[in-house]
């Protein structure tokens, strides 16, 4: 931490910065979005901190991440030119700007504030908290009904399914918020600790953690939704499969007889009272063929969250979007959105491989994997609670540094009070 600042400021700059950030990503919603200007002023003063006290940390990151901070910058402003040239032709809806820009922003002081070991101990520690409590609320949700939840919607869905009763969540009335936010986000707390990142000295054993993934399939059944089910299954197989030091027979005999149960469970609980791939297909061709047609192809339409009585495919029921992320932001947000989210994808993806996976940690691919099946079947990075994920999970990525042995498994305790992730 920066030496002429007092002890107080010290701790405190960073504990406000974390508190704020983490308060604007969990209770907003999408169709709550938090304040873009509270956004913008975390994203201002996170980066004013670190260029007036640290400005070489400032640079290292710069240097280390600049693939995956380029992309985020130019995602960033490819949504703010979009909109700017949305309002300006007067084609775009009546809404404030989409809270994705500023969630993009603060990527590069989240990241900096992480490398602090009490920081991220502390963040960890928070996300094991609402962890808990979303795991214990859904189940009581989905049966009784009874809403524990603090999502601005009062209602929750009655929708029967075996002993549920409503298609619940922990977060929200419609199921693809939970797998967008609080289902992957489990894994930055489960990865931390199993990897022995945080609290080394914690006194649980290898099997009862690896057990903890499968765990999560309750509350993703919980959900009714089919791809939120099909993540967790995914991302806890990869976690047993993966992360098993021996990786003997008896290991996939264990993942196949898990995989078959599952499979069980999503026939009985979400066969029925579905819509099928034909409908999600045609509704990407749909937004795909009009993106193409439209003559702003460089800015796009604008963000829609409400039904657009001019996108509706013929013979299907109507949407209020196209269902994929893709399609969706090519519409919204133009070629230059498009190839800015596919960059800011790709860079990701690369810093979770090279940094986790080839050193034997597989956390970040669970929580990918998890969250991946949402993207594809429901709106993606345009529900809030999905990009909020996306830049927890960078950030962590970007904090962590990489173990020195793949396979060993250190028990790598957090370094210095102020270095333990970069360490």
């Amino acid at each position: 931490m920066p030496n002429n600042l007092p002890p107080f400021l010290r701790a405190a700059i960073p504990a406000a910065w974390l508190a704020a950030f983490l308060y604007l990503a969990f209770k907003g919603a999408t169709v709550a979005p938090p304040s873009n200007a509270a956004l913008f002023a975390l994203a201002a003063s996170g980066a004013a901190y670190f260029a007036l006290f640290e400005p070489a940390r400032v640079q290292r990151l710069m240097r280390e991440h600049r693939a995956v901070l380029a992309a985020a910058a130019l995602l960033a402003l490819a949504i703010l030119l979009s909109e700017a040239a949305g309002k300006l032709r007067g084609t775009a809806p009546p809404h404030p700007l989409p809270p994705q820009a500023g969630l993009l922003l603060c990527l590069p002081a989240l990241a900096l504030f992480l490398m602090e070991g009490r920081a991220l101990r502390a963040v960890v520690a928070v996300i094991c908290a609402v962890c808990v409590w979303h795991f214990a609320a859904m189940p009581i949700e989905a049966v009784l009904g009874a809403k524990w939840s603090w999502h601005p919607i009062v209602e929750l869905l009655p929708r029967v399914a075996g002993p549920l009763n409503y298609q619940a969540s922990g977060l929200a009335w419609q199921a693809y918020y939970f797998p967008g936010l609080f289902l992957p986000l489990f894994y930055l707390a489960w990865g931390p600790i199993y990897e022995k990142r945080v609290f080394p000295d914690l006194a649980v054993s290898h099997r009862m953690l690896l057990a903890l993934p499968f765990v999560w399939l309750i509350a993703a059944a919980c959900v009714q939704s089919r791809s939120a089910f099909a993540g967790a299954m995914c991302a806890a197989l990869l976690a047993l499969i993966a992360s098993s030091r021996t990786r003997q027979l008896r290991t996939w005999l264990a993942a196949g007889l898990l995989l078959a149960f599952a499979a069980g469970i999503y026939w009985y609980l979400f066969a029925e009272n579905k819509s099928g791939a034909e409908l999600r297909i045609a509704y990407f061709k749909l937004y795909m063929s009009d993106a193409l047609e439209w003559r702003w192809l460089a800015t796009g339409r604008s963000f829609y969250l409400d039904p657009d009585p001019r996108m509706m495919a013929p013979g299907m029921i109507p949407l209020q979007h196209s269902h994929n992320d893709i399609a969706q932001i090519f519409y919204s947000w133009g070629l230059p959105g498009l190839a800015a989210y596919i960059a800011l994808w790709a860079a990701l993806l690369k810093l979770v491989y090279s940094r986790f996976w080839v050193n034997g940690e597989y956390w970040p691919a669970s929580a990918l994997v998890a969250l991946l099946p949402s993207m594809v079947t429901d709106l993606g990075f345009q529900h809030y609670e999905k990009a909020a994920f996306l830049v927890l999970l960078a950030a962590f990525c970007m904090a962590l540094r990489a173990k020195e042995a793949a396979g060993a498994r250190p028990a790598l305790a957090p370094a210095p009070a102020d270095r333990s992730a970069s360490a």
